[in-house]
Order: C-alpha cells, then sequence, then structure tokens
C-alpha cells in the first residue's frame, strides 16, 4: 500500500476503535485476494459504513462516493485521501449524470489493475428495517469491465454491516463477509443482452446481501425476533452475557426465515407467541433488564470472581482515567449537543460524532496544552497535550467497564431483593420459550424449512 493507504487504514481503524466498542468480523477468510474485487455493502450508517469497509478488513477498497461530498470542508480531504471516485446522482442538486462515463471508466481501470472498488448499491444511507431495491451500477460495471478487458476474472464479494445500536457511542458493530460472486454466467449472456444481463447480475447481488443482513418487514418484527432469538440462544446461561453479534445473527436469520412461514400456516399460533414476546419484552423495558440477565443462574463463585476484577480493573485505571475524563469529558458533551442539533437524521448521527470528535478532539488538546504550558510551563503545556488523547482513550474503557459493572451489579441486586419481581419475569420467560419450542416443533414436523445455526 501507499503511505497515503497506510495512513488512511490506520485512521480508520483509530476512528472504528473509539467509535465502537467493538468491531466483529465474520467471513474475511472469504475474501479472494490476488484479484479483482468489487465489494457491495448494505448503507445504513453514513460515512460509518465506508470507515468498517476501511478499517478491518484485509483489502483496502476505492469507493465510489457521491459527488457532493466534495462540497463538504470537513470531509473533502478524506475522500481525497481515500481516492475516492465521484458519481454524479439525478436527485443531488447541481450533478451533472453524464460525468459518469468517466467515473465508470476508472472503475474499469481500477479493476484492471486488479485493484478493489467498494460501492454500496442500494445509492442512499437508511434507516429502513429491510434492504432498499439496488441500483444496477455495480452489475454494470463488472460486465462492462470484462468486455473492456476480456478474461478480467473480478469477483463481487458482499459485505453485511450490522449494529447492535448504530447511532450510540461505544456500541458494537458487525462486517460479515458473504460468498464471493462469480458473474460468469451474467457475462456470457452480456454478449447478447447487456440490459437482461445488468438485471440477472443485480437480483443475484441482492440475494447475496441478503444472506448477510438482516430484513425485516417493520421494525416491530424486528424487536420480536430478535428478542425471541436472543431469548432460545441463552438458554442455560450461568452469567450474562450477550455473545458474539456474529452468533446472535445467525439465530436472528434462523428465526425470521421460520417465522415467515410459520405465520403463512400457523398464524393465530404465530400471534398468540408474538403476543407472549411482546408482554416479555414491555417488562424487561420497563425495569431496564436484558433477557439474559433474568435467564442467569448467578453461581456464587463466577459472579465474586467477576466482581473482584471488575473492581481491581477499575481501581488500577482510576487515576490515568480521572486525568482523561477531566481534558476530554466537556468536548465530549459539547459534540453530543451540537450533533442534536445539527441532524435528527438516524443514519447520520454517528457520522456527525465521528467526525466533530475528528475535528473538535485535537483542537482541545491543543488549546488545553497551550492554556496549561502559559501558566505552569511550555514542558508541563507539552505533556498535557500529548497525554490528552492516550488518557481520553484509557478513560473511554475505564467508564466502559463502570458501566458494565454497574449494569450487571443493579441486575443482580434487583432480581435478587424483589423476589416476586424475579418469580414473574422467569415466568414469564418460561412462557416465551414454551411458545418457541411448539412453533419449533411445528415447523420440524413441517420438514420444509431452512437449515437452522448449530444448537437452534
Amino acid at each position: 500500500m501507499r503511505g497515503s493507504d497506510r495512513l488512511l487504514r490506520a485512521l480508520a481503524r483509530l476512528l472504528l476503535k473509539a467509535f465502537f466498542r467493538e468491531v466483529e468480523v465474520a467471513g474475511a477468510e472469504r475474501i479472494p485476494l490476488h484479484r479483482p474485487l468489487v465489494l457491495v455493502a448494505n448503507h445504513v450508517n453514513g460515512l460509518i459504513d465506508p470507515l468498517l469497509l476501511m478499517g478491518p478488513l484485509p483489502v483496502l477498497p476505492r469507493f465510489l462516493a457521491k459527488s457532493t461530498l466534495w462540497k463538504n470542508p470537513v470531509v473533502r480531504p478524506f475522500v481525497d485521501l481515500a481516492g475516492a471516485i465521484p458519481v454524479y446522482r439525478r436527485q443531488d442538486e447541481g450533478s451533472d449524470p453524464a460525468k459518469n462515463a468517466e467515473t465508470f471508466s476508472r472503475s474499469h481501470e481500477l479493476l484492471a489493475a486488479k485493484g478493489a472498488l467498494a460501492l454500496f448499491p442500494e445509492g442512499t444511507s437508511h434507516s429502513d428495517p429491510a434492504l432498499k431495491p439496488l441500483k444496477t451500477g455495480a452489475a454494470r460495471i463488472v460486465l462492462e469491465a470484462e468486455r473492456k478487458f476480456p478474461g478480467l476474472g473480478a469477483r463481487i464479494v458482499p459485505v453485511g454491516l450490522l449494529f447492535d445500536a448504530k447511532q450510540a457511542f461505544r456500541s458494537r458493530a458487525l462486517v460479515q463477509v458473504g460468498e464471493p460472486l462469480d458473474p460468469a454466467p451474467e457475462i456470457a449472456l452480456d454478449a447478447q443482452d447487456p440490459v437482461a444481463a445488468a438485471r440477472a447480475l443485480t437480483a443475484r447481488i441482492d440475494g447475496a446481501l441478503k444472506e448477510v443482513t438482516l430484513n425485516y418487514e417493520t421494525w416491530e418484527d424486528a424487536r420480536l425476533i430478535a428478542r425471541a432469538a436472543d431469548l432460545y440462544r441463552h438458554r442455560g446461561l450461568a452469567l450474562p452475557t450477550r455473545g458474539s453479534l456474529a452468533e446472535g445473527v445467525a439465530f436472528r436469520r434462523a428465526f425470521l426465515e421460520r417465522y415467515r412461514d410459520l405465520r403463512a400456516k400457523y398464524p393465530e399460533k404465530v400471534a398468540a407467541a408474538a403476543e407472549c414476546v411482546r408482554e416479555y419484552d414491555r417488562l424487561l423495558e420497563a425495569f431496564h433488564l436484558r433477557d439474559d440477565q433474568v435467564g442467569a443462574a448467578y453461581p456464587p463463585s463466577p459472579v465474586a470472581r467477576f466482581v473482584g476484577r471488575a473492581l481491581l480493573r477499575l481501581l488500577v485505571h482510576l487515576p490515568l482515567a480521572a486525568l482523561g475524563t477531566v481534558l476530554n469529558y466537556p468536548t465530549y458533551r459539547l459534540i453530543g449537543e451540537i450533533v442534536k442539533r445539527a441532524t435528527r437524521d438516524p443514519d447520520q448521527t454517528a457520522t456527525f460524532k465521528v467526525f466533530g470528535a475528528l475535528l473538535l478532539f485535537p483542537l482541545t488538546w491543543i488549546a488545553e496544552g497551550w492554556l496549561i504550558g502559559h501558566y505552569l510551563g511550555g514542558r508541563i503545556g507539552l505533556a498535557v497535550a500529548l497525554l490528552a488523547g492516550p488518557t481520553g482513550y484509557i478513560a473511554l474503557l475505564f467508564h466502559d467497564r463502570r458501566a458494565i459493572f454497574w449494569h450487571e451489579a443493579r441486575a443482580y441486586l434487583l432480581l435478587r431483593t424483589r423476589k416476586r419481581l424475579a418469580v414473574e419475569l422467569r415466568s414469564r420467560r418460561e412462557a416465551v420459550l414454551r411458545q418457541v419450542e411448539e412453533l419449533a416443533a411445528l415447523h420440524e414436523r413441517s420438514g420444509d424449512g431452512p437449515e437452522r445455526p448449530a444448537g437452534l
């Protein structure tokens, strides 16, 4: 990679590490290196989505990006550094779609040089519960590149980007890589009917993306299916755990497929089960509890070990975390207030937070160093400016652990001291589990369902 590429990847990883508590990557080994690649991904979280394709994957793609980004003085340096290729959309004011001929030509040349191209075929970032209809651009680029450079051998790699709370700072994200697509059948068709070939390849891309994303009819369906799937996979827990996002997505996908099938065959039973899940979910929300906390057995020895380790880590990190909090918390709060006033669009909130932090935190560290240096001496001011960032990250980790400890301790004490509440919650949980197991048995007897994840 070029020096600018290394800088870009390091910056992407730094931003992801700061914004997300955890970024999981599943299926990266499926990416066929050393051949031309077109990465296609769902688009639900603004400019965070490109960061998730740049940072954790073993390739560094060039992006197709809407031309209006070059008009943004904050974003433009980054799209230039990334070597992004502008796309001129009809809906963007002042955009000239005729310039897309150059966009396609640059994309073809990139693939001919065995490069990687990334794009979001939905065409826009959104907060819908399912994929939007795909544009044909990705298919046309691949087919036209193969036409210009016969035997190119490009592969299309579907990538699903999933979040447990995409707007929230210090949440979790999953980058799920699917099986690469060989466009050979469509290349053969392209010689006779280019339009039909592009449509057929777009349909295959759509199917591949649906294999690595979750697509619900409504957000209500998403919430209920997630609750039922998580309850099912959290049976027999010793201590609370959310588990990996990849595992959770596999269970939710299996439940979603069964839900659609069973709803068509047994609508009354599915409606009754959904209401049971809904009532349990309302109770959890009312008391700010998670299902895995209700279902955990809490044996004394593991609980004691958890408490001991958590308190020790908090104690060890407290001094540096306190310094990092003092130096960074005011700016953190300022960014939050600015974002509240700047956008109400849920799929742009995280973008505003990340790029606001990228601009304001370095300015804060410089200003703090100058101010302290003015009163206490230049060396102390320089030390403060240099330590503000690292101690700020230590403070992030400290407050993550503090929040986890507090939420787990609160749940444990609530379930131990309010016996009637604990009995009611566990009774509701068992009722949901029975309903889910009955539906699973009905589905098994029908014998025509999709393959399920291990343990389901």
